[in-house]
Protein backbone atom coordinates (compact mmCIF):
# COMPACT_ATOMS: atom_id res chain seq x y z
CA UNK A 1 0.00 0.00 0.00
CA UNK A 2 2.19 2.82 -1.30
CA UNK A 3 0.48 6.00 -0.23
CA UNK A 4 0.72 9.74 0.22
CA UNK A 5 -1.20 12.26 2.31
CA UNK A 6 -3.06 14.56 -0.06
CA UNK A 7 -6.38 16.44 -0.09
CA UNK A 8 -8.53 14.21 -2.27
CA UNK A 9 -11.05 16.83 -3.43
CA UNK A 10 -8.75 18.84 -5.69
CA UNK A 11 -6.08 16.59 -7.21
CA UNK A 12 -5.35 17.78 -10.73
CA UNK A 13 -5.11 15.33 -13.63
CA UNK A 14 -1.43 16.21 -13.96
CA UNK A 15 -0.77 15.25 -10.36
CA UNK A 16 -2.81 12.08 -10.69
CA UNK A 17 -0.46 11.08 -13.48
CA UNK A 18 2.55 11.95 -11.34
CA UNK A 19 1.21 9.93 -8.44
CA UNK A 20 0.58 6.86 -10.57
CA UNK A 21 3.93 7.33 -12.27
CA UNK A 22 5.67 7.16 -8.91
CA UNK A 23 3.68 4.09 -7.83
CA UNK A 24 1.60 6.01 -5.29
CA UNK A 25 -1.91 4.61 -5.59
CA UNK A 26 -3.14 5.02 -1.98
CA UNK A 27 -4.38 8.46 -0.98
CA UNK A 28 -4.78 9.28 2.72
CA UNK A 29 -7.28 11.99 3.53
CA UNK A 30 -10.01 13.14 5.83
CA UNK A 31 -13.49 13.72 4.42
CA UNK A 32 -13.90 17.39 3.44
CA UNK A 33 -17.32 19.01 3.80
CA UNK A 34 -18.76 16.56 6.35
CA UNK A 35 -21.21 18.71 8.34
CA UNK A 36 -21.56 17.37 11.88
CA UNK A 37 -24.17 19.94 12.85
CA UNK A 38 -26.46 18.71 10.07
CA UNK A 39 -25.74 15.09 10.92
CA UNK A 40 -26.69 15.46 14.58
CA UNK A 41 -29.75 17.51 13.63
CA UNK A 42 -30.92 14.78 11.28
CA UNK A 43 -30.45 16.99 8.22
CA UNK A 44 -28.93 16.31 4.83
CA UNK A 45 -25.26 16.80 4.14
CA UNK A 46 -24.25 19.76 1.93
CA UNK A 47 -23.83 19.30 -1.80
CA UNK A 48 -20.06 19.59 -1.40
CA UNK A 49 -20.08 16.38 0.68
CA UNK A 50 -21.62 14.46 -2.21
CA UNK A 51 -19.19 16.11 -4.61
CA UNK A 52 -16.37 14.59 -2.55
CA UNK A 53 -18.06 11.23 -2.91
CA UNK A 54 -18.26 11.72 -6.68
CA UNK A 55 -14.56 12.66 -6.70
CA UNK A 56 -13.70 9.41 -4.92
CA UNK A 57 -15.69 7.49 -7.53
CA UNK A 58 -13.53 9.15 -10.20
CA UNK A 59 -10.32 8.42 -8.30
CA UNK A 60 -11.23 4.77 -7.85
CA UNK A 61 -11.90 4.49 -11.58
CA UNK A 62 -8.48 6.09 -12.16
CA UNK A 63 -6.80 3.32 -10.15
CA UNK A 64 -6.50 4.91 -6.70
CA UNK A 65 -7.53 3.61 -3.28
CA UNK A 66 -8.50 5.81 -0.34
CA UNK A 67 -7.34 5.57 3.27
CA UNK A 68 -10.12 7.48 5.01
CA UNK A 69 -9.67 9.40 8.25
CA UNK A 70 -12.58 9.88 10.63
CA UNK A 71 -12.96 13.11 12.65
CA UNK A 72 -10.92 13.62 15.82
CA UNK A 73 -11.88 15.16 19.18
CA UNK A 74 -11.01 18.67 17.97
CA UNK A 75 -13.55 18.26 15.18
CA UNK A 76 -16.48 17.33 17.41
CA UNK A 77 -19.21 19.95 17.77
CA UNK A 78 -21.21 20.82 20.88
CA UNK A 79 -24.21 18.87 19.59
CA UNK A 80 -22.23 15.64 20.16
CA UNK A 81 -22.87 16.07 23.87
CA UNK A 82 -20.76 16.80 26.95
CA UNK A 83 -17.15 15.84 26.33
CA UNK A 84 -16.39 12.40 27.73
CA UNK A 85 -20.04 11.52 28.40
CA UNK A 86 -21.74 8.30 27.23
CA UNK A 87 -23.77 10.45 24.81
CA UNK A 88 -20.57 11.92 23.37
CA UNK A 89 -18.98 8.52 22.73
CA UNK A 90 -22.17 7.09 21.27
CA UNK A 91 -22.49 10.04 18.93
CA UNK A 92 -18.94 9.44 17.77
CA UNK A 93 -19.83 5.81 17.10
CA UNK A 94 -22.82 7.02 15.06
CA UNK A 95 -20.61 9.51 13.19
CA UNK A 96 -18.14 6.83 12.11
CA UNK A 97 -20.94 4.47 11.17
CA UNK A 98 -22.46 7.17 8.98
CA UNK A 99 -19.17 7.78 7.17
CA UNK A 100 -18.57 4.07 6.72
CA UNK A 101 -22.03 3.69 5.22
CA UNK A 102 -21.79 6.81 3.03
CA UNK A 103 -18.55 5.59 1.45
CA UNK A 104 -19.18 1.85 1.49
CA UNK A 105 -17.63 0.28 -1.58
CA UNK A 106 -15.43 3.35 -2.10
CA UNK A 107 -13.32 3.49 1.07
CA UNK A 108 -12.27 0.07 2.33
CA UNK A 109 -9.61 1.17 4.86
CA UNK A 110 -10.24 3.61 7.68
CA UNK A 111 -8.05 5.24 10.30
CA UNK A 112 -10.04 6.33 13.34
CA UNK A 113 -9.01 9.86 14.42
CA UNK A 114 -5.34 10.86 14.36
CA UNK A 115 -2.50 10.53 16.87
CA UNK A 116 -4.54 10.78 20.05
CA UNK A 117 -1.40 9.99 22.02
CA UNK A 118 -0.42 13.65 21.40
CA UNK A 119 -2.20 16.24 23.56
CA UNK A 120 -2.74 18.66 20.69
CA UNK A 121 -4.96 16.09 18.94
CA UNK A 122 -6.63 14.73 22.12
CA UNK A 123 -7.91 18.23 22.81
CA UNK A 124 -9.82 18.06 26.12
CA UNK A 125 -9.96 14.28 26.41
CA UNK A 126 -7.89 12.37 28.94
CA UNK A 127 -5.85 9.40 27.75
CA UNK A 128 -8.49 7.05 29.13
CA UNK A 129 -11.26 8.96 27.38
CA UNK A 130 -9.22 8.96 24.18
CA UNK A 131 -9.16 5.16 24.28
CA UNK A 132 -12.96 5.11 24.64
CA UNK A 133 -13.29 7.59 21.78
CA UNK A 134 -11.21 5.37 19.50
CA UNK A 135 -13.09 2.23 20.49
CA UNK A 136 -16.42 3.93 19.74
CA UNK A 137 -15.22 4.88 16.27
CA UNK A 138 -13.84 1.43 15.51
CA UNK A 139 -17.11 -0.20 16.59
CA UNK A 140 -19.16 2.21 14.49
CA UNK A 141 -17.29 1.31 11.32
CA UNK A 142 -17.45 -2.43 11.97
CA UNK A 143 -21.21 -2.17 12.59
CA UNK A 144 -21.58 -1.06 8.98
CA UNK A 145 -19.47 -3.81 7.47
CA UNK A 146 -17.13 -6.22 9.23
CA UNK A 147 -15.10 -6.37 6.01
CA UNK A 148 -14.02 -2.76 6.44
CA UNK A 149 -10.37 -2.63 7.51
CA UNK A 150 -9.95 -0.45 10.57
CA UNK A 151 -7.23 0.69 12.95
CA UNK A 152 -5.80 3.67 14.81
CA UNK A 153 -2.42 5.39 14.62
CA UNK A 154 0.07 6.36 17.31
CA UNK A 155 3.33 8.26 17.12
CA UNK A 156 4.85 8.48 20.62
CA UNK A 157 6.52 5.08 20.36
CA UNK A 158 8.85 3.65 21.48
CA UNK A 159 8.21 5.44 24.73
CA UNK A 160 11.18 7.69 25.48
CA UNK A 161 10.03 10.41 27.90
CA UNK A 162 11.97 13.62 27.50
CA UNK A 163 13.38 12.72 24.09
CA UNK A 164 10.31 12.93 21.88
CA UNK A 165 8.08 16.01 21.82
CA UNK A 166 4.90 15.18 23.72
CA UNK A 167 6.09 11.89 25.23
CA UNK A 168 5.97 11.93 29.04
CA UNK A 169 6.13 9.37 31.81
CA UNK A 170 2.48 8.57 31.01
CA UNK A 171 3.82 6.57 28.01
CA UNK A 172 0.94 7.81 25.86
CA UNK A 173 1.63 5.77 22.73
CA UNK A 174 2.09 2.51 24.61
CA UNK A 175 -1.05 3.19 26.66
CA UNK A 176 -3.27 3.66 23.61
CA UNK A 177 -1.70 0.76 21.69
CA UNK A 178 -2.36 -1.59 24.61
CA UNK A 179 -5.86 -0.20 25.19
CA UNK A 180 -6.87 -0.90 21.61
CA UNK A 181 -4.83 -3.86 20.43
CA UNK A 182 -4.87 -5.88 23.63
CA UNK A 183 -8.65 -5.62 24.06
CA UNK A 184 -10.00 -9.05 23.01
CA UNK A 185 -13.52 -7.64 22.53
CA UNK A 186 -12.37 -5.15 19.89
CA UNK A 187 -12.05 -6.02 16.21
CA UNK A 188 -9.13 -4.34 14.41
CA UNK A 189 -7.24 -5.13 11.22
CA UNK A 190 -4.00 -3.16 11.34
CA UNK A 191 -2.03 -0.78 13.54
CA UNK A 192 -1.08 2.62 12.17
CA UNK A 193 2.25 4.18 13.05
CA UNK A 194 3.51 7.72 12.44
CA UNK A 195 7.11 8.72 13.04
CA UNK A 196 9.54 11.40 11.96
CA UNK A 197 13.01 10.30 13.08
CA UNK A 198 15.58 12.96 12.30
CA UNK A 199 13.01 15.74 12.35
CA UNK A 200 10.64 15.41 15.31
CA UNK A 201 12.74 12.89 17.23
CA UNK A 202 16.38 11.89 17.60
CA UNK A 203 17.97 9.42 15.22
CA UNK A 204 17.24 8.85 11.57
CA UNK A 205 16.06 6.32 9.02
CA UNK A 206 17.98 3.53 10.73
CA UNK A 207 15.64 3.88 13.72
CA UNK A 208 12.79 2.22 11.81
CA UNK A 209 14.18 -1.21 12.70
CA UNK A 210 13.70 -0.67 16.43
CA UNK A 211 10.37 1.11 16.11
CA UNK A 212 8.68 -1.36 13.78
CA UNK A 213 9.92 -4.55 15.41
CA UNK A 214 8.82 -3.31 18.85
CA UNK A 215 5.38 -2.18 17.66
CA UNK A 216 4.70 -5.49 15.97
CA UNK A 217 5.77 -7.34 19.12
CA UNK A 218 3.36 -5.22 21.17
CA UNK A 219 0.31 -5.43 18.89
CA UNK A 220 0.83 -8.51 16.68
CA UNK A 221 -1.02 -6.65 13.92
CA UNK A 222 0.05 -5.77 10.38
CA UNK A 223 1.57 -2.28 10.38
CA UNK A 224 0.67 0.56 8.04
CA UNK A 225 3.01 3.50 8.40
CA UNK A 226 0.37 6.19 8.18
CA UNK A 227 2.83 9.07 8.18
CA UNK A 228 6.55 9.31 7.59
CA UNK A 229 8.70 11.99 6.05
CA UNK A 230 11.53 14.45 6.43
CA UNK A 231 11.44 18.23 6.32
CA UNK A 232 13.51 19.66 3.48
CA UNK A 233 14.08 23.09 5.06
CA UNK A 234 15.05 24.69 8.34
CA UNK A 235 18.17 25.60 10.28
CA UNK A 236 19.35 23.75 13.38
CA UNK A 237 19.14 25.04 16.94
CA UNK A 238 22.37 25.89 18.69
CA UNK A 239 23.27 23.87 21.78
CA UNK A 240 22.07 26.74 23.94
CA UNK A 241 18.75 26.99 22.10
CA UNK A 242 18.24 23.24 22.34
CA UNK A 243 19.01 23.26 26.07
CA UNK A 244 16.43 25.99 26.61
CA UNK A 245 13.62 23.61 25.69
CA UNK A 246 12.24 26.03 23.11
CA UNK A 247 9.60 24.64 20.77
CA UNK A 248 10.79 24.48 17.12
CA UNK A 249 8.12 26.93 15.93
CA UNK A 250 9.21 29.57 18.44
CA UNK A 251 12.71 29.72 16.92
CA UNK A 252 11.79 28.47 13.45
CA UNK A 253 14.60 25.96 13.84
CA UNK A 254 14.89 22.19 14.25
CA UNK A 255 16.12 20.34 17.32
CA UNK A 256 16.86 17.13 15.41
CA UNK A 257 18.30 16.27 12.03
CA UNK A 258 19.62 13.32 10.06
CA UNK A 259 23.10 13.75 8.60
CA UNK A 260 23.17 17.23 10.08
CA UNK A 261 20.81 19.14 7.83
CA UNK A 262 17.30 19.69 6.49
CA UNK A 263 17.70 20.05 2.74
CA UNK A 264 15.93 18.64 -0.33
CA UNK A 265 18.86 16.27 -0.87
CA UNK A 266 18.81 14.86 2.67
CA UNK A 267 15.02 14.50 2.41
CA UNK A 268 15.49 12.40 -0.73
CA UNK A 269 18.13 10.22 0.92
CA UNK A 270 15.92 9.71 3.97
CA UNK A 271 13.16 8.33 1.77
CA UNK A 272 15.57 5.95 0.02
CA UNK A 273 16.89 4.51 3.29
CA UNK A 274 13.44 4.29 4.88
CA UNK A 275 11.94 2.21 2.07
CA UNK A 276 14.87 -0.21 2.21
CA UNK A 277 13.94 -1.00 5.81
CA UNK A 278 10.19 -1.14 5.15
CA UNK A 279 10.82 -3.75 2.45
CA UNK A 280 12.60 -5.98 4.97
CA UNK A 281 9.59 -6.17 7.31
CA UNK A 282 6.95 -8.69 6.14
CA UNK A 283 4.49 -7.32 8.71
CA UNK A 284 4.67 -3.80 7.20
CA UNK A 285 1.89 -3.78 4.61
CA UNK A 286 1.90 -0.10 3.70
CA UNK A 287 3.59 3.27 4.05
CA UNK A 288 2.13 6.73 3.52
CA UNK A 289 4.48 9.61 2.81
CA UNK A 290 3.60 12.93 4.44
CA UNK A 291 2.92 14.87 2.30
CA UNK A 292 2.34 15.47 -1.44
CA UNK A 293 2.98 19.23 -1.57
CA UNK A 294 4.77 21.86 0.50
CA UNK A 295 2.52 24.25 2.39
CA UNK A 296 2.60 28.02 2.34
CA UNK A 297 1.85 28.46 6.04
CA UNK A 298 2.87 26.48 9.11
CA UNK A 299 -0.37 25.04 10.51
CA UNK A 300 0.98 25.17 14.06
CA UNK A 301 2.16 28.79 14.36
CA UNK A 302 0.32 30.21 11.30
CA UNK A 303 3.46 31.90 9.92
CA UNK A 304 4.63 31.55 6.34
CA UNK A 305 8.30 32.02 7.24
CA UNK A 306 8.33 29.01 9.58
CA UNK A 307 9.82 25.83 8.07
CA UNK A 308 8.35 23.51 10.68
CA UNK A 309 5.20 22.49 8.80
CA UNK A 310 5.85 23.89 5.34
CA UNK A 311 8.57 21.84 3.60
CA UNK A 312 7.55 18.19 3.77
CA UNK A 313 6.26 17.80 0.22
CA UNK A 314 7.31 15.78 -2.80
CA UNK A 315 6.46 18.86 -4.88
CA UNK A 316 7.05 22.49 -3.99
CA UNK A 317 4.56 25.35 -3.79
CA UNK A 318 4.86 25.92 -7.54
CA UNK A 319 4.07 22.24 -8.17
CA UNK A 320 7.63 21.46 -9.27
CA UNK A 321 8.94 17.98 -8.50
CA UNK A 322 11.50 17.89 -5.70
CA UNK A 323 14.39 15.38 -5.45
CA UNK A 324 12.26 13.50 -2.92
CA UNK A 325 9.71 12.63 -5.61
CA UNK A 326 12.36 10.98 -7.74
CA UNK A 327 13.91 9.08 -4.81
CA UNK A 328 10.48 7.82 -3.73
CA UNK A 329 9.66 6.66 -7.25
CA UNK A 330 13.01 4.87 -7.56
CA UNK A 331 12.65 3.32 -4.10
CA UNK A 332 9.25 1.83 -4.81
CA UNK A 333 10.49 0.40 -8.10
CA UNK A 334 13.64 -1.04 -6.52
CA UNK A 335 12.13 -2.51 -3.36
CA UNK A 336 8.54 -3.39 -4.27
CA UNK A 337 8.69 -4.39 -7.92
CA UNK A 338 5.71 -6.63 -8.62
CA UNK A 339 4.17 -5.94 -5.20
CA UNK A 340 2.46 -2.60 -5.88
Amino acid sequence: MAGVAVPIHNISLQNQERLRGAGLTWLRSGIPSFDQEQFFAGGKQPESFYQVRDKIVELRKAGFHIMGLTPGPKDMVAAAGPIGSPEYFDNYRRTCAFLGQAFQGLIDYWQVANELDIWIFRDELTLEQSAEFLKAGLRGLKEVDRELKVGINITLFPSKPGEVDGNTDKHEGVFLAKSIYQDPALETDYVGFDSYPGTWRAGGAEGWNEYLDALYELTRKPIIIQEFGYSSAGEMMTKEEDASGAYPCSLKKWRFSWHGAHTPEVQADFITESYKIFAQKPFVIGATYYRWQDQETCWQCKRNDCPIETAWGLVDLENNLKPSYHSLKASLAANFQGRL
